[in-house]
């Protein structure tokens, strides 16, 4: 359940980010976001974050769980990347529900600009 929230939660930060930077095409608009928040992208930002000791022991448990929990893996994403954007979007649901909105903000903006930074 975590990931599912953090997915919602990630989703519309990406969206807010996008439509504040003046990008008016709705497909170039789509196409942006839908880069943002796939399993591969998200897989890097998790990646990174893990060896950087980025994240706190908290959110380090929350990931092992949901990155070991059984999910259903779709065709776009390797069964690697998908376990770790479902561990990336489950520490931003836990830090959500658990009302830790300073630290949930600051992972979230690291993440826009990491993958921002890797698109080029």
């Amino acid at each position: 359940m975590l990931a599912y929230i953090g997915d919602a939660v990630y989703s519309l930060y990406i969206r807010e980010r996008m439509t504040e930077a003046g990008i008016t095409k709705v497909q170039v608009l789509h196409n942006l976001v839908t880069e943002c928040i796939c399993a591969k992208a998200q897989s890097k930002v998790l990646h990174a974050w893990e060896t950087t000791e980025y994240l706190t022991e908290m959110e380090k448990q929350v990931a092992k769980r949901a990155r070991n929990s059984n999910v259903h893996v779709p065709k776009s994403a390797t069964v690697q990347e998908y376990r770790a954007s479902t561990a990336f979007e489950a520490v931003l649901g836990y830090l959500y529900r658990s009302g830790q909105a300073e630290r949930l903000q600051i992972l979230m903006k690291d993440a826009f600009h990491y993958t921002l930074d890797s698109m080029g």
